[in-house]
């Protein structure tokens, strides 16, 4: 089970860092200017305050399921991101929409994690899956590099990207159904 904990917290966390790090540049790449391609870019963290909140509510509600569903649509989210590299206005939705899914799937991560540990060991189990997730955050960068290096466009990294989405959804979900 820890394990799974730790698997979400690395691909969320890559997905995370690889986007934050990298759209600008893929922005500026299509032609927005670098002041456009920050700004965009930021629609990401936007969109992660607005899914912090929301999710809350959603998990709440409906248990960590939801977070399942999350990671999920983020997969799909994080692909639309290359898809609609040819429109601004898309690829800015779909960039909130990553952030929605990411940020906020990342938070409600940390809530999920703190209900599987006894409260003794809580702040533990949720720094040592936040540290396996740092690791993540060094990945998910590099990958993005190397792509970018090697001159890929912005669908196959972004549909790269979509792959720890998926992974992360997985391990959720199995998670939900043993919580």
């Amino acid at each position: 089970m820890t394990v799974l904990l730790w698997v979400v917290f690395f691909m969320s966390l890559l997905d995370l860092y690889l986007l934050s790090n990298w759209l600008p540049t893929v922005l500026n790449d299509l032609g927005v200017s670098v002041s456009g391609a920050a700004a965009i870019g930021a629609m990401l963290q936007v969109g992660g305050v607005v899914g912090t909140f929301t999710l809350g509510q959603f998990i709440d509600r409906f248990s960590f399921r939801a977070l399942s569903l999350t990671y999920l649509g983020a997969a799909v989210a994080v692909a639309a991101v290359g898809m609609a590299s040819h429109s601004i206005v898309l690829v800015t939705i779909a960039i909130f929409a990553s952030g929605f899914c990411i940020v906020g799937g990342q938070i409600a991560s940390n809530a999920l994690t703190a209900t599987f540990y006894p409260t003794a060991i809580r702040s533990t189990g949720v720094g040592w899956a936040l540290g396996i997730g740092r690791i993540g955050s060094i990945v998910g960068p590099l990958i993005g590099g190397v792509m970018l290096a090697r001159d890929m466009g912005p669908q196959p990294l972004f549909g790269a990207a979509a792959v720890p989405a998926l992974i992360a959804a997985g391990a959720a979900f199995v998670l939900a159904r043993r919580g």
